[in-house]
């Protein structure tokens, strides 16, 4: 992020106005658009005449390629952080997001949000926090996501680094449930005979429900 009075220029506030009649949501619309990596969580008023302004940073989470080939680099709310023309698939950068619904608006800016239809991806990437905190170590695991896998709604194909691949079924149902077991068969070290299993060696894990539970398997390829 840039200094702090850079940022509170970005803002254009009007001074000498009275605070109670800002229109504080234009404000926090300038400072995003400004600072892409800039996430304005309020803009709290202080009496008599005073802002303060409460933000964080944003974090590189997801890329997307578009049709002019292009790399969208976004965060988990799919604000636009960079736009840029290479993109290697590594470690350091999001993770690549493959088949979406944004790969046509090719029209949006950095600073912009793409337009959703809903919100799932923020929603997996807060199943993927459940699983670990640190958005390092999530780059570091997982290399891309591919939505309606094999032409199967809502079928989700998670592709681990390690070369393990997580096929998640129906996954717009549960899917906080569905990925805490998939992932937890993932760093599973004994299998249920207390024998050495090491699942984050290539191969698949399945999650799919019945009518009352859910389950995983593991199959090598």
């Amino acid at each position: 992020l840039t200094d702090n009075n850079a940022i509170v220029i970005s803002g254009k506030f009007k001074y000498g106005e009275n605070v109670f009649f800002s229109s504080k949501s234009t404000y926090k619309k300038n400072l995003e658009k400004a600072n892409p990596y800039l996430r304005v969580l309020n803009i709290e008023t202080v009496f008599p005449n005073k802002f303060v302004i409460n933000a964080v940073e944003r974090q590189e989470t997801y890329v997307f390629k578009l049709d002019n080939n292009k790399y969208a680099k976004t965060d988990e709310h799919l604000k636009i952080l960079e736009i840029t023309n290479v993109y290697q698939n590594n470690t350091e950068n999001g993770i690549e997001i493959l088949n979406s619904e944004f790969t046509t608006q090719t029209n949006v800016e950095v600073g912009d949000f793409f337009v959703k239809t809903d919100t799932f991806l923020t929603e997996m990437f807060i199943c993927f926090r459940e699983w670990n905190t640190s958005y390092v170590e999530l780059k570091s695991k997982i290399q891309s996501v591919e939505l309606n896998y094999n032409n199967h709604q809502d079928r989700l194909l998670v592709n681990m680094r390690s070369g393990v691949q997580i096929i998640v079924r129906n996954a717009k149902s549960g899917l906080s449930d569905k990925l805490n077991l998939a992932f937890s068969f993932y760093d599973q070290t004994t299998d249920q005979n207390g024998q050495p299993v090491d699942y984050t060696k290539s191969g698949i894990i399945e999650v799919f429900e019945s009518e009352t539970d859910i389950f995983a398997s593991y199959r090598q390829v």
